[in-house]
């Protein structure tokens, strides 16, 4: 099955991905198989990108849980889809030690060492697209890109993006790294969703030059994605007007927005999958899309930045 594609730098993929971090929590690490039959029940259904990262796990001591389960995933897998087409990205520039000790490390060296144990797991030689996950504080943002320019440079990861990046941030990159006309920046992976709509000029600039913009917890996550339309009535009630639930609209609704967007949801069982690329094909009216633009966000970001403790995301 094909789905609609969007462009991160010279890639094809589809116009939604799959979040895997949600598999990594420990309420689903206890069914493998079930988080198994999620990712293959998206790539049967076209879905062309799975997201993942080294610190997704469910505790400090198995650090690359995450991206193993994709590994193995896409090692058992027997259907249709054609394997060479699925896009693979992970990230580094956290760490988690002994103890739940969280910190970062962008240092050439750390970023290194993380991206040879990020190869390792997912059993490939080159990493699709790698990205920075997070300014480390310790060093300048232009060493950080001249850090992750370096892993390219090596052959290691094949594309860069950013992720948790400010303009100020992006701006820095695309000036050391070039854009994705430049085989540069191709992708900026930040938070947004109808609960949090920060770094808005981010997203205008990722739409101006063309770089995919990969939205993580798209639904507001974990905590929220299930009563979205309680939360914000508008999107409730277009999911009553076009027969829909919530979370399709808000999926139909970020689309809508950007041809840059591309929603990375998270799932942890096969019917959300289908749910997901159901949302894929709704279609919004110009004034159901100003009432949902609307729609107040709380503004207060899930993980700031200047959190004690260091966010998955």
């Amino acid at each position: 099955m094909a789905l609609p594609s969007r462009r991160i730098g010279d890639l094809s993929v589809s116009a939604v991905g799959l979040g895997c971090m949600p598999m990594s929590f420990e309420e689903a690490i206890d069914n493998r198989e079930q988080s198994l039959q999620t990712i293959h029940r998206a790539l049967d259904l076209g879905v062309t990108l799975l997201d993942t990262a080294n610190i997704y796990a469910p505790s400090w001591d198995t650090v690359g849980h995450n991206e193993e389960l994709v590994a193995e995933a896409l090692r058992t897998y027997t259907g249709p889809a054609d394997l060479t087409r699925v896009v693979v990205t992970t990230k580094g520039g956290l760490t988690r030690g002994e103890g739940e000790t969280w910190g970062r490390d962008s240092s050439p060296r750390g970023l290194h060492a993380a991206c040879e144990d990020s190869l390792r797991r997912l059993g490939v030689e080159a990493i699709d697209l790698y990205q920075h996950h997070r300014h480390d504080p310790v060093f300048s943002y232009l060493d950080q890109m001249r850090a992750l320019a370096a892993l390219r440079a090596a052959g290691l990861v094949r594309r860069v993006g950013l992720s948790n990046a400010n303009r100020a941030e992006l701006e820095v990159a695309l000036d050391e790294l070039g854009g994705p006309g430049d085989g540069g920046v191709v992708s900026v992976q930040n938070e947004w969703s109808p609960r949090f709509r920060g770094d808005a000029d981010v997203l205008d600039r990722c739409t101006e030059l063309g770089i995919a913009f990969l939205p993580w917890s798209p639904l507001g996550g974990a905590s929220q994605a299930r009563d979205v339309g309680s939360h914000y009535g508008q999107f409730s009630l277009i999911a009553d007007e076009i027969d829909a639930s919530p979370q399709e609209v808000v999926i139909a609704w970020l689309l809508a927005s950007t041809p840059v967007m591309i929603p990375i949801p998270g799932a942890t069982r096969p019917r959300t999958i289908d749910s997901i690329v159901r949302a894929v094909s709704l279609e919004l009216t110009p004034e159901q899309r100003e009432r949902l633009d609307a729609t107040r966000p709380e503004m207060a970001s899930m993980y700031p930045d200047d959190s004690p403790r260091s966010p998955l995301f």
